[in-house]
């Protein structure tokens, strides 16, 4: 069953920002957030301590995500890139 992808509000600004700054970072993290419908754990995922969240790299960004399955959906919370 594949998950619905929501971005909030400042993870579309980020990932806006990555868009115009850099163009092959923009197109690995579409490609990793798209995997996450269908594999909300991959490989890499970490814990983001206790809070639910977890941490995946995309090469030099990170993407920091939860996964409701009641709501059947993955919340992009935030995505930056790692210097």
């Amino acid at each position: 069953m594949s998950l619905t992808v929501v971005f909030r509000e400042t993870a579309l600004r980020n990932l806006a920002r990555i868009r115009s700054e850099d163009k092959d970072s923009f197109i690995r993290t579409r490609r990793a957030v798209a995997l996450l419908a269908d594999e909300p754990w991959p490989d890499g995922a970490v814990a983001w301590g206790t809070s639910g969240a977890y941490r995946l790299h995309a090469d030099n960004v990170r993407i920091l995500y939860e996964v409701d399955y009641r709501a059947n959906t993955v919340y992009i919370i935030n995505i930056g890139l790692v210097s």
